[in-house]
């Protein structure tokens, strides 16, 4: 077993996304057309501390119907990065900015300053679930929501 360093050999640069372009599921979503695209604004200032997440420039509550493919476009309009996080379901990472590839599965991915991240789920876990920023203090403070599945008949 190898031992990994106690201190780095030089200063890391900024965090960005050029890892999360380089990764591939092995075993990704199958082929399919999204059902609904939802986009959402990741919004705030650190001079108030006030953050949030926009759907049509309202707080987010996305819906979604069971069955369908949806894809969920993260747009982030803050100088922080935000590592949203969504529960009860595992998504796929389908794009960064305009650049599509079939990603990463995750639960949480990295939505860096003045960027954008696209993922792809199936709606398949019936139920209200928790979406949201995993820095505690921004979901504390506004970036918190839920995706919720519609009633259907």
């Amino acid at each position: 077993m190898k031992k990994l360093a106690q201190h780095a050999q030089g200063k890391s640069g900024a965090l960005t996304l050029e890892l999360e372009s380089m990764l591939r599921s092995a075993e990704p979503l199958g082929p399919r057309k999204p059902d609904r695209t939802i986009e959402i604004v990741l919004a705030g200032n650190m001079q108030g501390y006030q953050w949030s997440m926009l759907e049509g420039g309202k707080p987010a509550a996305p819906f979604v119907k069971s069955g369908e493919r949806v894809e969920i476009v993260m747009r982030n309009q803050t100088m922080m990065s935000h590592p949203m996080h969504l529960h009860g379901h595992h998504f796929q990472v389908v794009a960064i900015g305009d650049r599509r590839f079939a990603g990463a599965l995750r639960d949480t991915v990295l939505v860096t300053p003045m960027a954008s991240v696209t993922i792809a789920f199936d709606a398949d876990n019936l139920g209200r679930w928790a979406f949201h920023c995993h820095h505690l203090y921004h979901m504390a403070t506004g970036m918190m929501s839920t995706l919720a599945y519609e009633r259907i008949g």
